[in-house]
């Protein structure tokens, strides 16, 4: 290739990328609120690290909704071993939160706050079930229905094998879709 061809090539790539840059910038306010939410929910996705004291989260990240009702989940976790805890435990680690994904095997308990004052006076029921591999719900544990004036309802449960999970709060009766929120609970992944 001649001097002048290496040149004009070069000259070529420069402006492409020139406008490559440019057309980026200028339309990162399109793509990149969405690439920015991308990007924070893989990397809470692949980081377990538990917070570091209560109130560390902020409170969209455990929040479930429905149309009528709020929660928020807090999810405490005592690993059945060192290897389940994704190593060594010391006594600090049975007060770890975490929301909605585990890092083990063990004991889970959830604490559910009920966001709504007026749903404190409602029947709530709290179910706990493995999502098998075909997509049927084994039931592990639950709650009767009864009313929880002081805004808090607890659940605990053993989880003995890595995989996917769903926690169910469930309002007055239930008949509606709305009724009821599902939260998916991701155990080792």
């Amino acid at each position: 290739m001649s001097p002048n061809g290496r040149l004009n090539l070069i000259l070529f790539l420069g402006v492409v990328l020139l406008m490559g840059v440019n057309g980026a910038v200028f339309s990162y306010g399109l793509w990149g609120p969405a690439f920015n939410q991308y990007v924070s929910d893989f990397w809470k996705a692949h980081s377990l690290k538990p917070a570091v004291k209560a109130g560390d989260r902020t409170i969209s990240e455990c929040l479930g909704v429905s149309d009528f009702y709020s929660v928020h989940l807090t999810t405490y976790f005592l690993a059945d071993s060192a290897e389940s805890a994704g190593g060594a435990t010391d006594d600090m680690s049975r007060y770890d939160e975490y929301c909605d994904r585990v890092p083990g095997t063990g004991k889970v308990i959830f604490s559910v706050t009920l966001m709504e004052k007026e749903a404190r006076g409602e029947s709530v029921a709290l179910s706990f079930f493995q999502e098998e591999s075909d997509g049927a719900l084994k039931k592990i544990n639950s709650i009767a229905s009864k009313p929880y004036s002081s805004g808090f309802a607890t659940l605990d449960a053993t989880v003995a094998t890595k995989g996917r999970y769903i926690l169910k709060v469930a309002f007055g009766e239930a008949k509606n879709k709305e009724d009821t929120i599902e939260m998916p609970i991701l155990v080792g992944q």
